[in-house]
């Protein structure tokens, strides 16, 4: 158990849930010693984070026995959403309890995971919380003949696609799309390494946890961090938009060893201080629909007229309502607000950015309305930021509306940022 020290601005925006309590805990005092030892303190809290990035605190009382008398585990979430998945907490809980056996003498951590599964408390997704688009869905997609490739995260499969070698180029999609998204940028852009382009929790072809309160902006972070762990990336050129860049910038943030640069498209990392009016215009709309017409939503936003066939491509990964659930949830996690779940992470995650030298380029459509007056604030973040390539008569999915275009700008950047870090002229 690594234990660390929580800024108070922190814990200001979250709040505590009691989930153990032992009001006897003296009553096996090598067990009580056991824990005051690992824990450095006799009454106090300390905090550390679960591998599902939940933040929990274990209080320690003494009521003057000479050693800890009580002890509270909380676990600490944001005062605006709803409480995590119950498997989540489950495992992290048995996590801990395997911890105190661990570390106390007299405990067996073999005797803790027996009690644990007597009791039936079997961490991962309950039976039938998990959806998964059937393949033959997927069988006519014009234009993207890839063969996915899979990852397992957390108990969930994570699809990709990957075409050519060399340094990975990491290629995100936003929301409600999938993967599909960047067919047209693929092959140039397989010319100059290894394209990878995984479809997020949710969408695509990757599974899709049926409940709402599965999908936080924290708990598609940690997927997408654990993805790239998985498939050990190094050197990684990112490429995002929309959600996309919500959460790469943010995975870039918790492992800035892996990455060597950075293409933005139409993209930020809101640190909660509102949206332009055309966002709270799509939120506003994406929250009074209990299922989007995918396929008329993207002819209205396109700017370059796309076929009837490709359009329904984007439906495909989305038979029904259930399974349009992260798509659904995405508008409402962005955070506009200054107490917004992911906003306090988000400018923890900024402050970080800054400080890397890393290579970025921005690529924007002329007319996006939703994030074109963020550009100049993400160019504020970077250090070594190459000018503004601004696309004329393309909109918020650029890779719609002029993906070769796009490819061809970024692929002559990269050809260029690997002579300068060569020192050729």
């Amino acid at each position: 158990m690594k234990f660390l020290t929580p800024p108070p601005e922190r814990l200001a925006y979250l709040r505590p849930d009691p989930l153990l309590w032992e009001q006897e805990l003296d009553v096996r005092p090598r067990v009580a010693e056991s824990i005051e030892k690992a824990c450095g303190m006799r009454a106090g809290r300390v905090y550390w984070e679960s591998a599902h990035d939940h933040l929990y605190a274990l209080e320690l009382a003494d009521l003057g026995r000479g050693r800890p008398s009580m002890a509270k585990v909380f676990g600490h979430w944001d005062r605006f959403e709803p409480r995590p998945p119950e498997h989540e907490i489950t495992a992290d809980l048995l996590d801990f309890s395997l911890w105190v056996a661990e570390i106390a003498e007299g405990l067996n951590p073999a005797d803790v995971a027996k009690v644990a599964q007597f009791a039936g408390l079997r961490p991962g997704w309950p039976e039938g919380s998990v959806l998964r688009t059937p393949d033959s869905r997927f069988e006519t997609l014009p234009d993207f003949h890839y063969e996915p490739k899979y990852v397992e995260v957390e108990g969930l499969r994570i699809a990709y696609v990957e075409a050519g070698e060399g340094d990975p180029i990491l290629m995100l999609h936003g929301e409600p799309t999938w993967g599909y998204l960047y067919r047209r940028m693929i092959p140039p852009l397989a010319r100059s390494g290894r394209v990878i382009v995984p479809d997020l929790v949710g969408f695509g072809r990757s599974d899709k946890p049926a409940a709402a309160n599965a999908y936080t902006y924290r708990s598609h972070a940690r997927w997408l961090r654990k993805f790239v762990d998985a498939l050990d990336l190094k050197n990684i050129t990112l490429v995002c938009q929309d959600w996309g860049g919500l959460l790469g910038l943010r995975v870039l943030s918790q492992r800035p060893e892996r990455f060597g640069r950075v293409v933005a498209m139409n993209t930020g990392i809101p640190d909660g201080k509102g949206a332009s009016p055309a966002f709270y215009k799509w939120r506003s709309f994406s929250q009074r629909v209990d299922m989007l017409d995918i396929p008329q939503l993207m002819k209205n936003s396109l700017r370059k007229p796309a076929t009837d066939t490709e359009l329904a491509a984007y439906q495909a990964p989305y038979p029904d309502k259930q399974h349009q659930a992260a798509a659904l949830v995405f508008p409402r996690l962005v955070p506009v607000r200054l107490d917004h779940p992911g906003a306090y992470d988000n400018r923890v995650a900024i402050e970080i950015i800054k400080a890397l030298d890393i290579p970025a380029l921005l690529i924007w459509g002329a007319e996006d309305a939703i994030t074109l007056a963020g550009e100049p604030v993400l160019r504020s973040y970077f250090r070594d930021v190459a000018p503004l390539i601004l696309i004329p008569g393309a909109g918020h999915f650029i890779q719609e509306d002029a993906g070769e275009e796009v490819a061809a700008h970024i692929a002559r950047w990269l050809g260029q940022t690997k002579a300068n870090a060569k020192g050729q002229p």
